[in-house]
């Protein structure tokens, strides 16, 4: 259909589409691209908070919500987007036209608690539109089901929306537009001086997505990483080279990047022997999966088992945990909400274990609560009052 290169892939989010003058300055980017002949597939999301709030309008009407309407009313916020985007480039004298599931069949299956896309059925329409110059605007976040029911992909599904457009398009770019021109050593906003990072791999993207860093939905990092399609993170208001997430890396770097995360709870089991196979295989079949986890030992028969999950799981793991200490025959179980996740995360951690114990050491007086070393990742859980310093002492003695 295209050879790779025909087509260009950009992907812009609700901040870059938050205000009409905003979609006005997206436009203007657009239309120059649009000028040098390029064939432009451009995936939107919905316009800053406009999902959240077509969510608490359902909430207003009903608290509990069926799926398939609550589906329905906040893909219509991707739709809004793209027809306001393709009337923006129209304006500026392109020609652009807005698709969504249905033009496209955007065929979505249920996969785990998320619909993922696994079929455009008619790449077609697409390709007959995109002569040079031409610019496609999809509504992303969104698919139908094979009974012709509209569904949408989840938190930041549109950028899994744009990944699976380039890998049916035959491409093996990938552009996403937000309000930052890359990923950082740390977030920006607590590190002053955080440096860019130019080149991650797909785990590491993976991980960081997993763990705090909110720039790629990780189910697209993950679809990306199966095509080998390179994912350029640039700025939607910047001419700046951003970051690219792709399959190489430099291992010779230990840490890329030092992300957090608030939305862990954490729960300890007191007063019991090393977690056995049967904690560990249930855990495994439960519809949460735990963030980080420590055994440790006060002796060879007893410890405590630190084990942090997202907040939203609660109410599933938080009996899970009780019942597990009740199995095990554990003195108590308490927890912690006032904690935060602080990743290391990197290649070199992997390559060099024996680095681990001297970052650790980096954190002076501040002792983490949790603490676990996983192949290219290394976490603490601090208290949320210590996340600040704790983060700059990280990344002044590791980063710079």
């Amino acid at each position: 259909m295209f050879a790779n290169g025909d087509v260009l892939i950009q992907k812009f989010g609700g901040s870059s589409m938050g205000s009409v003058e905003r979609i006005a300055r997206v436009a203007d980017r657009i239309a120059a691209r649009a000028a040098r002949g390029n064939r432009l597939v451009v995936v939107v999301s919905a316009m800053g908070d406009t999902t959240d709030d077509l969510i608490d309008l359902m909430n207003k009407v009903t608290p509990h919500p069926d799926r398939r309407e609550l589906d329905n009313v906040m893909a219509t916020g991707e739709m809004v987007s793209a027809s306001l985007m393709a009337s923006a480039l129209t304006k500026l004298g392109v020609r652009a036209r807005s698709y969504n599931a249905f033009n496209l069949h955007l065929l979505s299956e249920l996969q785990g608690d998320d619909y993922n896309i696994v079929q455009i059925g008619r790449r077609n329409n697409l390709a007959r539109f995109l002569e040079p110059g031409n610019v496609a605007v999809v509504a992303g976040f969104q698919g139908i089901t094979a009974d012709g029911d509209l569904t949408t992909l989840g938190r930041g599904g549109s950028d899994l929306t744009a990944v699976i457009l380039a890998r049916e398009l035959g491409q093996k770019v990938c552009e996403k537009y937000t309000d930052e021109d890359g990923i950082y050593t740390a977030d920006p906003r607590i590190i002053s001086d955080a440096r860019k990072v130019w080149h991650l791999n797909y785990d590491e993207m993976l991980t960081l997505a997993a763990f705090g860093n909110g720039i790629l939905h990780p189910r697209a990092v993950s679809s990306a990483r199966d095509c080998a399609i390179r994912i350029h993170v640039r700025s939607s208001f910047s001419q700046a080279e951003g970051s690219v997430v792709g399959p190489d890396g430099d291992d010779q770097i230990a840490v890329k990047s030092i992300t957090c995360d608030n939305r862990f709870v954490y729960a300890r089991i007191h007063g019991i022997a090393r977690p056995d196979e049967q904690f560990m295989k249930d855990l495994s079949e439960q519809p949460f999966v735990p963030g980080l986890w420590q055994w440790k030992p006060v002796d060879q028969n007893n410890g405590s088992f630190r084990i942090g999950f997202r907040r939203a799981d609660a109410f599933s793991a938080l009996p899970f945990c009780w019942e597990q200490a009740s199995r095990l025959g554990a003195d108590e179980v308490d927890c912690f909400a006032n904690l935060a996740t602080l990743s290391l995360i990197g290649c070199g951690l992997q390559s060099q274990p024996e680095l681990a114990a001297g970052f650790t050491s980096s954190l002076g007086s501040i002792t983490p609560v949790v603490e676990q070393h996983d192949g290219i990742r290394l976490s603490f859980a601090v208290d949320k009052n210590q996340l600040k310093p704790a983060m700059q002492s990280l990344h002044q003695a590791i980063i710079r």
